[in-house]
C-alpha cells in the first residue's frame, strides 16, 4: 500500500500548526506590589551602543524614565511617573552606580549592566488606587537620554520637576536622541493573584 497519503496528510498537519496564532510575549511583564505596579522589560536593554560606550569613556549618562498607565482610551494616560536615573561606570572594578534624583533618594553601585537597568525599573512605582479590579488598563514605558544643559532648571528642594520633564518628553527638537518605548496590555487588576506575581 502506498504511504504517499499519509505522508501528505502529516506534511497538511504540519502546515495547519504553523498557521495557527502564537500569543505574543508581552513587551512589558507588570507585577503587583500591595498598591503599586512595577514592570520588567525583558528585551529592553538601555546599556549598550553609544551609552555603554560613553560611560566607559568615563562621562556619566541620565536617562529620563516615563510609565503611563491608560484606561479607558488609549490616547490620553490615567496615570503617570517619572523618574531620573543618574549612571556611572567603575573602570577600575568594571561595575556601574545608579542613583535617582528625586526625594528620597536612592542609589546602587557595584552592579552589572543589566542588575543596573532592572534596579531603575524596580524603582518606577505606578500607584494603582482608584483603578478597577475589572477594568483594562495598558502600559506604556519611555527612556530617553536626558538633553539639560543645567540641572538647577530640573531640580528643586523636593527633587525632579516633573512639569518640565513632561514638556521635555514631549518635545521633538532637532537632535535624536536615544530613546526606547515598550507598550504592553490589557491587562486588568484581577489577573494578579497576589501581590509580587505577575498575571
Amino acid at each position: 500500500m502506498p504511504r504517499w497519503p499519509m505522508v501528505w496528510v502529516c506534511g497538511t498537519c504540519l502546515t495547519a500548526g504553523l498557521l495557527l496564532p502564537v500569543e505574543q510575549p508581552q513587551a512589558l511583564r507588570p507585577r503587583l506590589q500591595l498598591d503599586a505596579l512595577f514592570v520588567n522589560a525583558p528585551d529592553l536593554h538601555v546599556i549598550e551602543g553609544r551609552i555603554a560606550e560613553k560611560l566607559k569613556n568615563g562621562t556619566g549618562v541620565a536617562l529620563d524614565y516615563h510609565l503611563a498607565l491608560f484606561a479607558g482610551s488609549r490616547t490620553i494616560a490615567r496615570r503617570r511617573t517619572f523618574e531620573r536615573f543618574s549612571f556611572s561606570y567603575d573602570l577600575w572594578e568594571e561595575n556601574y552606580t545608579v542613583s535617582t534624583l528625586r526625594k528620597p533618594r536612592s542609589a546602587a553601585s557595584r552592579m552589572t549592566a543589566r542588575e543596573a537597568e532592572r534596579w531603575c525599573l524596580d524603582h518606577l512605582p505606578m500607584l494603582v488606587a482608584g483603578l478597577g479590579v475589572n477594568e483594562e488598563f495598558w502600559l506604556r514605558l519611555e527612556i530617553r537620554a536626558a538633553q539639560v544643559k543645567n540641572d538647577a532648571d530640573w531640580l528643586s528642594d523636593e527633587g525632579l520637576n516633573l512639569g518640565r520633564l513632561i514638556d521635555a518628553l514631549g518635545r521633538i527638537d532637532g537632535r535624536k536622541p536615544d530613546q526606547w518605548v515598550r507598550e504592553a496590555g490589557p491587562f486588568r487588576l484581577r489577573d494578579f493573584p497576589a501581590p509580587g506575581r505577575t498575571p
